[in-house]
């Protein structure tokens, strides 16, 4: 299973399927309560004498968007112990960054970097 089809699955019925690449698409509305946007930073192919195994080691990048910042909070802790707890695939947080507010969106968000297996298969 793919990093993004992970996500959908695990976020999205906890999200009212709010849960989109970034950038923000436009059919969201930015004043509707929380939404999470992710995105691929990085990945490492793995292979062994046959070639490549159809495993990635990925590395994604989750918003939690919110217009209040403890509800913004609250969702981040539920996204981490969502990812952590799923069963799709192996997941490690990877770092991330506090509580910050974005002028342009009038939004608080935090990040959370999550380091993720996924497969081709």
């Amino acid at each position: 299973m793919l990093a993004s089809e992970i996500i959908y699955q695990v976020l999205g019925p906890h999200f009212n399927d709010r849960v989109a690449p970034h950038p923000i698409p436009e059919k969201f509305d930015l004043q509707g309560g929380v939404y999470i946007t992710f995105q691929k930073i990085s990945s490492s192919s793995f292979s062994d004498d046959g070639g490549w195994t159809g495993h990635d080691y990925v590395r994604v990048q989750v918003n939690v968007h919110h217009t209040d910042m403890i509800e913004c909070e609250k969702n981040a802790i539920q996204v981490k112990n969502l990812m952590n707890d799923q069963e799709y695939c192996s997941c490690e947080i990877a770092g991330g960054s506090g509580i910050e507010f974005d002028p342009e969106t009038q939004l608080y968000y935090e990040q959370i970097d999550f380091y993720v297996w996924q497969s081709s298969c």
